[in-house]
């Protein structure tokens, strides 16, 4: 019946039929012929073709590579810490007739679900870790675990996700700040450790160069004498340390203690000039 009213009405209103009733069909597009609201035939060959006008609806979808930007949103990470991400997703139909047909705007449709995935997956990360997945480091891994939830999510719609990578990635504003000092007094830590480790085997190594050269502390200053060293070579600013100089059992000062003062002062001069 639907088919004999087009013809009826194409041969009465013939030259508008005849001009109005070309559909071109482009390179990667696909056009959906919906003949009094049935789906009759989806032109997939590029080139132009003659479809009857009266009673026809034409949907054109693209089977191109089509990127959609994420704008920024304020997620809370797993430590409940607010942050601010953004995210592109590139995506292609492989399907025109659900990307047409299943869902209202397909465009919409992948656009509302990249955004509910990238809150739902960014969530489940904190934003900094030292072991474990995070989202300032891992982006890869993260990225290709989004992409496999979208998928799911778009699959009625006839949607391919080819990749969903996050673009932009910060602290909310309101705690950007404590975040930069925790993250600043957090390198200040590592580098202390590493002064320390570095200032003890310096100091082992004095040590047993002074017993090397028959040079013996007694028990009573050893304590002294390492506090002096790791003072030095741990103090930022200039530090004056302090020697014993009288012997144990006398006031007179000994040859080995002059041999000892004589070693700390040209190691301090040693670490002064490598700080300049």
């Amino acid at each position: 019946m639907e088919e004999l009213l087009s013809l009826v009405l194409g041969i009465i209103f013939f030259p508008i039929t005849l001009l109005g009733s070309w559909v071109i069909v482009h390179p990667q597009e696909e056009k959906l012929i919906l003949i009094w609201g049935k789906l009759r035939r989806i032109l997939k060959s590029p080139g132009m073709l003659f479809v009857n006008v009266w009673g026809r609806k034409v949907i054109t979808i693209t089977t191109k590579q089509q990127t959609i930007e994420i704008p920024k949103s304020v997620v809370a990470d797993a430590n409940a810490n607010p942050v601010i991400t953004a995210a592109i997703c590139t995506f292609k139909v492989v399907d025109s007739e659900k990307a047409a047909l299943e869902v209202e705007d397909y465009l919409a449709f992948v656009r509302s679900q990249a955004v509910a995935v990238l809150k739902q997956v960014a969530s489940k990360y904190p934003y900094s870790a030292d072991d474990g997945v995070c989202l300032k480091d891992e982006t890869t891994q993260i990225g290709e675990e989004m992409v496999g939830v979208l998928a799911e999510k778009v699959r009625a719609a006839g949607v391919q996700v080819i990749s969903y990578e996050i673009s932009d990635l910060s602290y909310a504003p309101e705690i950007a700040q404590a975040m930069l000092v925790r993250q600043q007094a957090q390198a200040l830590v590592d580098a202390r450790k590493i002064v320390v480790e570095g200032a003890v085997e310096i100091v082992d190594g004095a040590m047993t160069h002074l017993k090397e050269r028959g040079i013996d502390i007694h028990p009573t200053h050893q304590s002294k004498v390492v506090g002096n060293l790791l003072a030095i070579i741990c103090g930022d600013a200039k530090v004056q340390p302090t020697y014993a100089v009288q012997d144990y059992e006398s006031d007179t000062m000994t040859e080995n203690m002059q041999k000892m003062v004589e070693l700390l002062d040209g190691i301090q001069k040693q670490l002064a000039e490598r700080k300049k």
